[in-house]
Protein backbone atom coordinates (compact mmCIF):
# COMPACT_ATOMS: atom_id res chain seq x y z
CA UNK A 1 0.00 0.00 0.00
CA UNK A 2 2.75 2.81 0.92
CA UNK A 3 4.24 1.53 -2.45
CA UNK A 4 1.58 2.21 -4.42
CA UNK A 5 1.10 5.95 -2.61
CA UNK A 6 4.93 6.64 -3.28
CA UNK A 7 4.52 5.96 -6.97
CA UNK A 8 1.18 7.70 -7.06
CA UNK A 9 3.50 11.00 -5.21
CA UNK A 10 6.45 10.80 -7.43
CA UNK A 11 3.83 10.82 -11.00
CA UNK A 12 1.92 13.52 -9.35
CA UNK A 13 5.34 15.87 -8.57
CA UNK A 14 6.50 14.74 -12.51
CA UNK A 15 3.51 16.26 -13.65
CA UNK A 16 3.97 19.41 -12.45
CA UNK A 17 7.04 19.43 -12.96
CA UNK A 18 6.54 19.34 -16.51
CA UNK A 19 4.53 22.32 -15.72
CA UNK A 20 7.29 23.94 -14.55
CA UNK A 21 9.53 22.67 -17.75
CA UNK A 22 6.55 24.07 -20.44
CA UNK A 23 6.50 27.17 -18.12
CA UNK A 24 10.20 27.74 -18.69
CA UNK A 25 9.66 27.46 -22.69
CA UNK A 26 6.96 29.39 -22.94
CA UNK A 27 8.87 32.22 -20.97
CA UNK A 28 12.01 31.57 -23.16
CA UNK A 29 9.64 31.94 -26.38
CA UNK A 30 8.75 35.40 -24.51
CA UNK A 31 11.93 36.57 -23.59
CA UNK A 32 12.68 35.58 -27.81
CA UNK A 33 10.21 38.20 -29.09
CA UNK A 34 10.77 40.65 -26.29
CA UNK A 35 14.37 41.36 -27.50
CA UNK A 36 13.36 40.94 -30.92
CA UNK A 37 10.42 43.24 -31.15
CA UNK A 38 12.84 46.08 -29.16
CA UNK A 39 10.32 48.96 -28.35
CA UNK A 40 10.56 48.41 -24.61
CA UNK A 41 12.34 51.19 -22.57
CA UNK A 42 15.45 49.86 -20.63
CA UNK A 43 13.65 49.97 -17.19
CA UNK A 44 10.06 48.42 -18.43
CA UNK A 45 12.27 45.52 -20.13
CA UNK A 46 13.67 44.83 -16.70
CA UNK A 47 10.55 45.08 -14.94
CA UNK A 48 8.74 42.79 -17.12
CA UNK A 49 11.60 39.64 -17.22
CA UNK A 50 12.33 39.94 -13.44
CA UNK A 51 8.38 39.82 -12.58
CA UNK A 52 8.00 37.14 -14.56
CA UNK A 53 10.71 35.54 -13.71
CA UNK A 54 10.48 35.46 -9.67
CA UNK A 55 6.53 34.26 -10.51
CA UNK A 56 8.02 31.22 -11.74
CA UNK A 57 10.93 30.78 -9.84
CA UNK A 58 8.13 30.54 -6.90
CA UNK A 59 5.83 28.42 -8.46
CA UNK A 60 8.74 25.96 -9.13
CA UNK A 61 9.43 25.98 -5.44
CA UNK A 62 6.62 26.05 -3.88
CA UNK A 63 5.51 22.96 -6.02
CA UNK A 64 8.48 20.67 -4.40
CA UNK A 65 7.20 21.53 -0.97
CA UNK A 66 5.37 19.33 1.16
CA UNK A 67 2.38 21.35 2.29
CA UNK A 68 -0.57 20.84 -0.01
CA UNK A 69 -1.73 24.63 -0.09
CA UNK A 70 1.79 25.77 -0.94
CA UNK A 71 1.78 22.96 -4.01
CA UNK A 72 -1.64 24.43 -4.40
CA UNK A 73 -0.29 28.23 -4.51
CA UNK A 74 2.55 27.16 -7.01
CA UNK A 75 0.38 25.93 -9.19
CA UNK A 76 -1.65 28.94 -9.39
CA UNK A 77 1.18 30.92 -10.31
CA UNK A 78 2.54 28.95 -12.66
CA UNK A 79 -0.44 28.62 -14.46
CA UNK A 80 -0.36 32.27 -13.92
CA UNK A 81 3.19 32.38 -15.95
CA UNK A 82 2.23 30.06 -18.57
CA UNK A 83 -0.56 32.32 -19.40
CA UNK A 84 1.43 36.18 -19.09
CA UNK A 85 4.10 34.33 -21.26
CA UNK A 86 1.65 32.77 -23.37
CA UNK A 87 -0.17 36.02 -24.05
CA UNK A 88 2.77 38.24 -24.29
CA UNK A 89 4.18 36.02 -26.76
CA UNK A 90 0.95 35.97 -29.25
CA UNK A 91 0.82 39.96 -29.15
CA UNK A 92 5.18 40.29 -29.56
CA UNK A 93 4.48 37.89 -32.45
CA UNK A 94 2.27 39.76 -34.37
CA UNK A 95 3.57 43.01 -33.25
CA UNK A 96 7.09 41.30 -34.57
CA UNK A 97 5.45 40.35 -37.77
CA UNK A 98 4.01 43.42 -38.74
CA UNK A 99 7.27 45.58 -38.07
CA UNK A 100 9.19 42.96 -40.11
CA UNK A 101 6.68 43.04 -43.05
CA UNK A 102 5.78 46.88 -43.15
CA UNK A 103 9.39 48.69 -42.18
CA UNK A 104 12.32 47.71 -43.51
CA UNK A 105 15.10 49.27 -45.42
CA UNK A 106 14.06 48.24 -49.10
CA UNK A 107 12.12 50.08 -50.94
CA UNK A 108 9.98 48.38 -53.25
CA UNK A 109 7.88 49.83 -56.20
CA UNK A 110 5.06 48.35 -58.39
CA UNK A 111 4.08 50.00 -61.55
CA UNK A 112 0.62 48.72 -63.54
CA UNK A 113 0.76 49.22 -66.79
CA UNK A 114 -2.06 49.18 -69.72
CA UNK A 115 -2.03 48.13 -73.24
CA UNK A 116 -4.74 50.24 -74.33
CA UNK A 117 -7.22 50.59 -77.55
CA UNK A 118 -10.04 52.39 -79.07
CA UNK A 119 -13.15 50.72 -77.20
CA UNK A 120 -15.05 50.47 -80.78
CA UNK A 121 -12.15 48.20 -82.25
CA UNK A 122 -12.55 44.26 -81.73
CA UNK A 123 -8.98 43.68 -80.49
CA UNK A 124 -8.28 41.18 -77.44
CA UNK A 125 -4.75 40.36 -76.35
CA UNK A 126 -3.94 37.69 -79.04
CA UNK A 127 -4.80 40.80 -81.77
CA UNK A 128 -1.66 43.45 -80.19
CA UNK A 129 0.80 43.64 -83.01
CA UNK A 130 2.04 46.55 -85.31
CA UNK A 131 3.27 49.67 -83.88
CA UNK A 132 2.58 50.10 -79.76
CA UNK A 133 3.16 53.76 -79.60
CA UNK A 134 4.38 55.16 -75.65
CA UNK A 135 5.31 58.87 -73.96
CA UNK A 136 8.87 58.85 -74.24
CA UNK A 137 8.92 60.99 -70.35
CA UNK A 138 7.08 57.92 -68.98
CA UNK A 139 9.38 56.70 -65.70
CA UNK A 140 10.86 53.14 -66.43
CA UNK A 141 9.26 52.79 -69.72
CA UNK A 142 12.17 51.29 -71.70
CA UNK A 143 11.50 48.35 -69.15
CA UNK A 144 7.85 48.12 -69.69
CA UNK A 145 8.66 48.00 -73.55
CA UNK A 146 11.28 45.15 -72.90
CA UNK A 147 8.31 43.30 -71.34
CA UNK A 148 5.64 43.82 -74.10
CA UNK A 149 8.12 43.13 -76.79
CA UNK A 150 8.85 39.81 -74.83
CA UNK A 151 5.32 38.87 -75.40
CA UNK A 152 4.26 40.72 -78.41
CA UNK A 153 6.04 40.96 -81.80
CA UNK A 154 5.57 44.88 -82.22
CA UNK A 155 7.53 47.72 -83.18
CA UNK A 156 7.74 50.86 -80.90
CA UNK A 157 7.53 54.68 -81.88
CA UNK A 158 7.38 57.22 -79.43
CA UNK A 159 5.08 60.19 -78.31
CA UNK A 160 6.46 63.65 -76.82
CA UNK A 161 3.11 64.66 -75.62
CA UNK A 162 1.09 62.05 -73.47
CA UNK A 163 -2.10 64.02 -73.99
CA UNK A 164 -1.81 63.68 -77.82
CA UNK A 165 -1.21 60.27 -77.63
CA UNK A 166 -4.27 59.44 -75.47
CA UNK A 167 -6.39 61.87 -78.37
CA UNK A 168 -5.25 59.90 -81.10
CA UNK A 169 -6.29 56.85 -79.64
CA UNK A 170 -9.88 58.38 -78.88
CA UNK A 171 -9.62 59.34 -82.83
CA UNK A 172 -8.26 56.11 -83.72
CA UNK A 173 -4.90 57.64 -85.36
CA UNK A 174 -3.57 54.99 -83.58
CA UNK A 175 -4.15 51.23 -82.29
CA UNK A 176 -2.36 51.03 -79.14
CA UNK A 177 -0.32 52.82 -76.89
CA UNK A 178 1.21 51.95 -73.98
CA UNK A 179 0.56 53.59 -70.37
CA UNK A 180 1.45 53.56 -66.89
CA UNK A 181 -2.20 53.48 -64.84
CA UNK A 182 -0.93 56.46 -62.70
CA UNK A 183 -0.55 58.68 -66.15
CA UNK A 184 -4.01 56.93 -67.37
CA UNK A 185 -5.39 57.69 -64.05
CA UNK A 186 -4.67 61.08 -63.99
CA UNK A 187 -5.52 61.90 -67.14
CA UNK A 188 -8.68 60.64 -67.81
CA UNK A 189 -9.73 62.00 -64.62
CA UNK A 190 -8.82 65.58 -64.71
CA UNK A 191 -9.36 66.17 -68.90
CA UNK A 192 -13.02 66.39 -69.39
CA UNK A 193 -12.35 66.07 -73.37
CA UNK A 194 -11.30 62.39 -72.49
CA UNK A 195 -13.77 59.79 -71.47
CA UNK A 196 -13.07 56.69 -69.97
CA UNK A 197 -15.47 54.69 -71.00
CA UNK A 198 -14.42 55.01 -74.98
CA UNK A 199 -11.11 53.11 -74.28
CA UNK A 200 -10.30 49.58 -73.77
CA UNK A 201 -7.22 47.67 -71.91
CA UNK A 202 -6.44 44.90 -74.16
CA UNK A 203 -3.10 43.93 -71.43
CA UNK A 204 -2.26 44.31 -67.97
CA UNK A 205 0.77 43.64 -66.08
CA UNK A 206 3.01 45.13 -63.16
CA UNK A 207 6.32 45.27 -62.94
CA UNK A 208 8.75 45.47 -59.28
CA UNK A 209 11.76 47.70 -58.56
CA UNK A 210 13.06 47.78 -55.39
CA UNK A 211 16.27 49.59 -54.12
CA UNK A 212 18.18 49.16 -50.96
CA UNK A 213 18.23 52.13 -48.51
CA UNK A 214 21.68 51.88 -46.64
CA UNK A 215 21.20 55.08 -44.61
CA UNK A 216 22.28 54.97 -40.57
CA UNK A 217 18.83 55.54 -39.02
CA UNK A 218 18.38 59.23 -37.76
CA UNK A 219 17.17 61.07 -34.79
CA UNK A 220 16.02 63.57 -36.97
CA UNK A 221 14.38 63.28 -40.10
CA UNK A 222 11.83 64.39 -42.91
CA UNK A 223 8.91 61.77 -43.86
CA UNK A 224 6.78 62.70 -47.02
CA UNK A 225 3.18 61.73 -46.40
CA UNK A 226 1.13 61.10 -49.66
CA UNK A 227 -2.64 60.63 -49.50
CA UNK A 228 -4.30 58.79 -53.01
CA UNK A 229 -7.94 58.53 -53.54
CA UNK A 230 -9.56 55.69 -55.38
CA UNK A 231 -9.41 57.58 -58.64
CA UNK A 232 -5.31 57.88 -57.99
CA UNK A 233 -5.01 60.98 -57.34
CA UNK A 234 -2.85 62.75 -54.39
CA UNK A 235 -5.57 64.67 -52.81
CA UNK A 236 -3.50 64.81 -49.34
CA UNK A 237 0.44 66.07 -49.40
CA UNK A 238 2.68 67.04 -45.89
CA UNK A 239 6.06 66.85 -45.17
CA UNK A 240 6.57 65.57 -41.44
CA UNK A 241 9.44 66.75 -39.86
CA UNK A 242 10.71 64.67 -36.77
CA UNK A 243 13.45 65.77 -33.94
CA UNK A 244 13.65 62.58 -31.88
CA UNK A 245 15.79 64.45 -29.29
CA UNK A 246 13.02 67.31 -28.55
CA UNK A 247 10.28 65.20 -29.61
CA UNK A 248 9.11 67.68 -31.77
CA UNK A 249 6.75 67.31 -35.04
CA UNK A 250 6.13 69.45 -37.49
CA UNK A 251 3.41 68.95 -39.89
CA UNK A 252 4.19 71.01 -43.00
CA UNK A 253 0.93 70.75 -45.51
CA UNK A 254 1.34 71.70 -49.44
CA UNK A 255 -2.06 72.07 -51.30
CA UNK A 256 -2.51 69.05 -54.05
CA UNK A 257 -2.63 71.95 -56.34
CA UNK A 258 0.24 73.81 -55.81
CA UNK A 259 2.16 74.85 -58.88
CA UNK A 260 6.12 73.70 -59.10
CA UNK A 261 8.83 72.32 -61.93
CA UNK A 262 8.80 68.72 -61.96
CA UNK A 263 11.95 67.17 -60.88
CA UNK A 264 13.80 65.64 -63.75
CA UNK A 265 11.61 67.48 -66.34
CA UNK A 266 13.89 70.22 -67.89
CA UNK A 267 12.02 72.83 -66.20
CA UNK A 268 8.36 71.49 -67.01
CA UNK A 269 5.68 72.66 -64.25
CA UNK A 270 2.67 71.07 -63.09
CA UNK A 271 0.34 70.62 -59.78
CA UNK A 272 1.69 68.38 -56.77
CA UNK A 273 -1.59 66.28 -57.34
CA UNK A 274 -0.27 64.81 -60.55
CA UNK A 275 3.73 64.19 -59.62
CA UNK A 276 3.44 60.57 -59.29
CA UNK A 277 2.42 60.30 -63.11
CA UNK A 278 5.65 61.42 -64.11
CA UNK A 279 7.55 58.57 -61.97
CA UNK A 280 6.98 56.64 -59.01
CA UNK A 281 8.63 59.26 -56.50
CA UNK A 282 8.11 62.88 -58.72
CA UNK A 283 6.30 63.75 -55.64
CA UNK A 284 9.06 63.85 -52.90
CA UNK A 285 11.67 64.65 -55.67
CA UNK A 286 9.81 67.64 -56.21
CA UNK A 287 9.20 68.70 -53.28
CA UNK A 288 12.94 68.45 -51.87
CA UNK A 289 13.77 70.52 -55.41
CA UNK A 290 10.85 73.14 -54.37
CA UNK A 291 11.79 73.66 -50.65
CA UNK A 292 15.63 72.78 -50.88
CA UNK A 293 15.42 69.92 -48.28
CA UNK A 294 16.40 66.48 -47.88
CA UNK A 295 13.45 64.19 -47.65
CA UNK A 296 14.43 60.69 -45.52
CA UNK A 297 11.59 58.87 -46.04
CA UNK A 298 8.20 58.46 -47.56
CA UNK A 299 4.93 57.10 -46.69
CA UNK A 300 1.41 56.61 -49.11
CA UNK A 301 -1.67 56.38 -47.71
CA UNK A 302 -4.47 54.65 -49.51
CA UNK A 303 -8.17 56.68 -48.55
CA UNK A 304 -9.83 53.09 -48.70
CA UNK A 305 -7.95 51.68 -45.92
CA UNK A 306 -8.23 54.89 -43.61
CA UNK A 307 -12.01 53.78 -42.85
CA UNK A 308 -11.18 50.45 -41.78
CA UNK A 309 -8.45 51.59 -39.28
CA UNK A 310 -10.45 54.42 -37.30
CA UNK A 311 -13.10 51.85 -37.52
CA UNK A 312 -11.02 49.38 -35.50
CA UNK A 313 -9.42 52.06 -33.21
CA UNK A 314 -12.74 52.86 -32.46
CA UNK A 315 -13.18 55.89 -33.74
CA UNK A 316 -11.56 59.47 -33.56
CA UNK A 317 -12.24 62.79 -31.83
CA UNK A 318 -12.24 65.43 -34.36
CA UNK A 319 -12.49 68.85 -33.59
CA UNK A 320 -14.22 71.78 -36.40
CA UNK A 321 -13.45 75.35 -36.22
CA UNK A 322 -16.80 75.68 -37.83
CA UNK A 323 -19.90 73.76 -38.80
CA UNK A 324 -20.52 72.64 -42.24
CA UNK A 325 -22.35 69.81 -44.07
CA UNK A 326 -20.23 67.90 -46.49
CA UNK A 327 -20.91 68.40 -50.62
CA UNK A 328 -19.24 64.43 -50.68
CA UNK A 329 -21.70 61.28 -50.03
CA UNK A 330 -20.88 59.08 -46.44
CA UNK A 331 -19.49 56.62 -49.61
CA UNK A 332 -16.00 54.58 -50.74
CA UNK A 333 -14.87 54.53 -53.83
CA UNK A 334 -16.97 56.70 -56.19
CA UNK A 335 -17.35 60.70 -56.65
CA UNK A 336 -21.42 60.38 -57.56
CA UNK A 337 -22.63 61.90 -54.22
CA UNK A 338 -26.30 62.39 -55.83
CA UNK A 339 -29.08 61.18 -53.41
CA UNK A 340 -26.39 59.82 -50.80
CA UNK A 341 -26.33 60.91 -47.60
CA UNK A 342 -24.26 63.45 -46.56
CA UNK A 343 -22.21 64.55 -43.01
CA UNK A 344 -23.11 67.15 -41.11
CA UNK A 345 -20.40 68.38 -39.43
CA UNK A 346 -21.15 70.20 -35.69
CA UNK A 347 -18.17 73.42 -34.57
CA UNK A 348 -16.76 72.07 -31.78
CA UNK A 349 -15.23 68.62 -30.66
CA UNK A 350 -17.04 64.92 -31.93
CA UNK A 351 -16.65 61.35 -32.40
CA UNK A 352 -16.08 60.04 -35.73
CA UNK A 353 -16.15 56.75 -37.53
CA UNK A 354 -13.98 55.37 -40.28
CA UNK A 355 -16.11 56.47 -43.17
CA UNK A 356 -17.07 59.80 -41.57
CA UNK A 357 -13.46 60.61 -41.39
CA UNK A 358 -12.96 59.91 -44.92
CA UNK A 359 -15.67 62.26 -46.13
CA UNK A 360 -13.93 65.04 -44.04
CA UNK A 361 -10.61 64.52 -45.25
CA UNK A 362 -12.20 64.79 -48.58
CA UNK A 363 -14.29 67.93 -48.04
CA UNK A 364 -12.74 71.02 -49.94
CA UNK A 365 -15.99 72.37 -51.60
CA UNK A 366 -17.57 72.85 -47.92
CA UNK A 367 -15.48 75.81 -47.27
CA UNK A 368 -14.31 79.51 -48.76
CA UNK A 369 -10.59 78.40 -48.41
CA UNK A 370 -11.09 74.71 -50.26
CA UNK A 371 -8.07 73.15 -50.32
CA UNK A 372 -6.84 74.85 -47.61
CA UNK A 373 -8.68 74.07 -44.96
CA UNK A 374 -8.90 70.40 -46.35
CA UNK A 375 -5.20 70.76 -45.62
CA UNK A 376 -5.67 71.71 -41.68
CA UNK A 377 -8.29 69.16 -41.54
CA UNK A 378 -6.21 66.05 -42.15
CA UNK A 379 -3.38 67.57 -40.24
CA UNK A 380 -6.42 66.80 -37.22
CA UNK A 381 -7.12 63.90 -38.36
CA UNK A 382 -3.78 62.86 -38.60
CA UNK A 383 -2.90 64.16 -34.52
CA UNK A 384 -6.07 62.42 -33.51
CA UNK A 385 -5.24 58.94 -34.97
CA UNK A 386 -1.71 59.25 -33.12
CA UNK A 387 -3.66 60.21 -30.07
CA UNK A 388 -5.78 57.70 -30.30
CA UNK A 389 -3.15 54.50 -31.36
CA UNK A 390 -0.99 55.72 -27.89
CA UNK A 391 -4.18 55.43 -25.28
CA UNK A 392 -4.86 51.85 -23.88
CA UNK A 393 -7.84 51.39 -25.49
CA UNK A 394 -6.33 50.14 -28.45
CA UNK A 395 -4.64 47.53 -26.92
CA UNK A 396 -7.88 45.14 -26.81
CA UNK A 397 -7.92 45.20 -30.76
CA UNK A 398 -3.88 45.33 -31.48
CA UNK A 399 -3.52 42.36 -33.81
CA UNK A 400 -6.99 44.04 -36.04
CA UNK A 401 -5.26 47.54 -35.84
CA UNK A 402 -2.06 45.91 -37.12
CA UNK A 403 -3.83 43.85 -39.96
CA UNK A 404 -5.49 47.29 -41.07
CA UNK A 405 -2.03 49.37 -40.76
CA UNK A 406 -0.86 46.85 -43.34
CA UNK A 407 -2.84 47.55 -46.18
CA UNK A 408 -3.13 51.46 -45.07
CA UNK A 409 0.11 52.74 -47.03
CA UNK A 410 3.91 51.39 -48.22
CA UNK A 411 6.55 53.40 -46.78
CA UNK A 412 10.57 53.12 -46.60
CA UNK A 413 10.44 54.23 -42.87
CA UNK A 414 13.25 51.94 -41.37
CA UNK A 415 11.72 49.32 -38.38
CA UNK A 416 14.50 51.05 -36.33
CA UNK A 417 12.88 54.22 -36.92
CA UNK A 418 9.49 52.85 -35.64
CA UNK A 419 10.54 51.14 -32.88
CA UNK A 420 12.43 54.58 -31.34
CA UNK A 421 9.42 56.20 -30.97
CA UNK A 422 7.87 53.79 -30.13
CA UNK A 423 10.38 53.50 -26.80
CA UNK A 424 10.32 56.94 -26.29
CA UNK A 425 6.26 56.96 -26.58
CA UNK A 426 6.43 54.13 -23.72
CA UNK A 427 8.76 55.85 -21.43
CA UNK A 428 6.20 58.75 -21.56
CA UNK A 429 7.69 61.34 -23.90
CA UNK A 430 5.26 64.12 -24.99
CA UNK A 431 5.12 64.51 -28.49
CA UNK A 432 4.62 68.31 -29.07
CA UNK A 433 2.90 68.80 -32.43
CA UNK A 434 3.42 71.84 -34.89
CA UNK A 435 1.42 72.70 -37.99
CA UNK A 436 2.04 75.26 -40.92
CA UNK A 437 0.75 75.01 -44.31
CA UNK A 438 2.23 77.28 -47.55
CA UNK A 439 -0.43 79.08 -49.55
CA UNK A 440 -0.93 81.30 -52.84
CA UNK A 441 -3.03 82.41 -55.40
CA UNK A 442 -5.47 80.75 -57.64
CA UNK A 443 -3.85 81.13 -61.37
CA UNK A 444 -4.50 79.86 -64.71
CA UNK A 445 -1.06 78.24 -65.84
CA UNK A 446 -0.20 75.39 -68.30
CA UNK A 447 -0.21 72.21 -66.75
CA UNK A 448 2.32 69.10 -68.26
CA UNK A 449 -0.29 66.14 -68.22
CA UNK A 450 -2.67 68.05 -69.64
CA UNK A 451 -0.72 69.36 -72.41
CA UNK A 452 -3.30 72.69 -71.59
CA UNK A 453 -3.72 75.52 -69.84
CA UNK A 454 -5.74 74.63 -66.41
CA UNK A 455 -6.11 75.75 -62.35
CA UNK A 456 -3.40 75.93 -59.80
CA UNK A 457 -2.65 77.52 -57.30
CA UNK A 458 0.67 79.73 -57.31
CA UNK A 459 3.24 79.61 -54.74
CA UNK A 460 3.51 82.12 -52.46
CA UNK A 461 7.37 82.75 -52.17
CA UNK A 462 7.11 84.13 -48.21
CA UNK A 463 4.67 81.14 -47.40
CA UNK A 464 7.15 78.66 -49.06
CA UNK A 465 10.55 80.28 -47.42
CA UNK A 466 9.13 80.14 -43.73
CA UNK A 467 8.07 76.97 -44.04
CA UNK A 468 11.59 75.93 -45.16
CA UNK A 469 12.68 77.83 -42.51
CA UNK A 470 10.79 76.34 -39.95
CA UNK A 471 11.49 72.63 -41.04
CA UNK A 472 15.10 73.49 -40.42
CA UNK A 473 14.62 74.94 -37.17
CA UNK A 474 12.98 72.27 -36.04
CA UNK A 475 15.89 69.74 -37.78
CA UNK A 476 18.44 72.23 -35.50
CA UNK A 477 16.74 72.18 -32.35
CA UNK A 478 18.86 71.01 -29.26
Amino acid sequence: MKKTKDKTKKHYISKLNILSIIAVIVFSIFLYFLFSINILPTKYLILIILVVFILIILSIVFINLKKKVVKVIGVVLIIISIILSGVGSYYLYYGNEFLNESFSNVKKEISTYYIVTNKENKYKKKDIQGTIYYYKNSSNIKKALKEVESEFSIKSSSYDNVTTMVSDVLNKDIDFMLIDKASYDVLLNVNDSLDKDSFKIVYEFDMESSSVNDEDVKDRFNIYIGGKDFAGLIDYNAIITVNMDTHEILMTSIPRDYYMEIYGMDGKMDTLSHMFAFAPDSSEKSLEQFFDIDIDYTIKITTESLVGLVDKIGGITYCSDQSFTTTHALILNSYDDSGKEKLYVKKGCQELNGIETLTVARERNAFVGRDRVRQKNCQKIIIAIFEKLKSTNSFVNYKEILDSLSDLYTTTIPREVITNIAKDTIDGAEWKFITQSVDGPDGNVFITVLDDYGYAMIPNAEDVVNARNKINEVLEKE
